[in-house]
């Protein structure tokens, strides 16, 4: 029990520093995007180094995934306040939308062909055990 402790404690001390370390660049370097962006992309970059999710991220990051609706919220009731502006662009925003989600369909279809023909081409190389 308190080694899982001990662990989600670790791995939200080390997204929280990911987390702090993007607002660092965001400021310094005056990148035009969003400091949480940043450290999805750090996250992202120091996964693929790792090659595997360690065990204390995956248990920081459960129970905030599980809850992920409440950080929602605050951004859909701040809509509310700019219904004006919303209106006033709404073609705009609804082809950026669809727009987007249909490049992120198109992106994650291919991306998951080519991941499913590699491990295909993987399995086949795994001789049967049973021969």
């Amino acid at each position: 029990m308190t080694t899982t402790m001990l662990r989600g404690a670790f791995g939200f001390l080390v997204l929280t520093f990911i987390y702090l370390f993007a607002v660092f660049l965001f400021h310094a370097l005056s990148l035009p995007v969003p400091p949480a962006l940043i450290g999805i992309l750090i996250l992202f970059l120091l996964l693929l180094v790792l090659k595997k999710v360690p065990l204390s991220v995956t248990t920081a990051a459960r129970p905030l995934l599980a809850h992920m609706g409440l950080f929602l919220l605050p951004p859909m009731i701040s809509v509310l306040l700019f219904l004006d502006v919303f209106n006033q662009h709404a073609v705009v925003l609804l082809l950026a939308i669809v727009g987007s989600t249909v490049l992120s369909l198109v992106c994650a279809f291919f991306l998951s062909q080519k991941i499913l023909k590699r491990v295909e081409l993987k399995l086949k190389q795994v001789p049967d055990p049973d021969e």
